[in-house]
């Protein structure tokens, strides 16, 4: 009978072992998150409106943009151009990039008041606040949060966040890798590999930023979260990203060539 128990026992440990052998690993699953890009879907041009809400201490102000975007056209680098439609002030400004597969992002700003195209080069311009307040630079719009470069990543098991079953993945920098976060942790929807909830972990161990997803809905580009919270743990500020609205386009290629964005006919409504 003892016998008989052990081996049962042993047959479910292998099986086990078997089963988790099949698994995806860290690396896959951030594959498969990255494949999405920031602001999601699969390959193609789409246009989006976006609106970012951030609150500084008293303070909120409110920005909207148009997003033109080309991801996955063979033999081209991802391309975005994200013109900026709110407040006033800054309306008509343009941030330009382009991603290839491997190596860094270019990144072109427009300044329409000086009628001047400069491609931001320095690690200073790179690294910027997209927006005051943010949370997210410039290089994390371009890039879209590409762990997998600077990071090594595990699998740390699975939880349930807000209802949904999620991959619990640790990351820590790669050897002779400078990042801003020692630790980041993710938990990624198991079922549609969308990112639910991001913290960022300084030196001390300390929690110094929290990323949010919400409102998760599909439409004809898949399924997204259609409201991301950041929030800055160490100076209360508060950032909220909503996708307004999203669909598949024919964009011209002018809007993705540096030397023609002083001559774009943009539409600021």
């Amino acid at each position: 009978m003892m016998r008989k128990i052990l081996l049962v026992a042993f047959v479910l440990v292998w099986l086990g072992v078997g089963l988790l052998a099949q698994g995806l690993t860290a690396d896959e699953i951030l594959a498969r998150v990255e494949e999405k890009g920031f602001m999601g879907g699969e390959t193609g041009k789409v246009i989006s409106v976006v609106r970012f809400t951030i609150t500084e201490g008293d303070v909120t102000n409110v920005y909207s943009f148009r997003v033109y975007s080309s991801r996955g056209i063979e033999g081209q680098p991802d391309k975005s151009l994200i013109v900026y439609l709110e407040p006033e002030l800054v309306a008509g400004t343009m941030f330009l990039t382009w991603t290839p597969e491997e190596g860094k992002a270019r990144m072109w700003l427009y300044l329409p008041a000086l009628g001047l195209v400069k491609e931001l080069i320095s690690e200073e311009a790179r690294k910027q606040e997209f927006i005051s307040g943010s949370g997210i630079t410039r290089e994390d719009i371009a890039e879209g949060f590409k762990y997998r470069d600077d990071y090594n990543a595990k699998l740390s098991g699975e939880e349930e966040v807000e209802g949904t079953l999620a991959y619990v993945i640790t990351l820590t920098p790669k050897q002779g890798h400078e990042v801003e976060w020692p630790k980041v942790m993710l938990w990624v929807d198991k079922e549609n590999f969308v990112v639910v909830r991001t913290e960022f972990y300084d030196a001390e161990g300390n929690l110094g930023k929290v990323i949010e997803a919400t409102d998760f809905s599909s439409d004809e580009l898949g399924y997204i979260p259609h409201k991301l919270t950041i929030k800055d743990l160490k100076t209360g500020n508060v950032a909220v990203l909503e996708i307004l609205e999203r669909k598949k386009a024919d964009i011209p290629d002018d809007y993705f060539d540096p030397e023609k964005l002083p001559s774009l006919q943009i539409p600021l409504e």
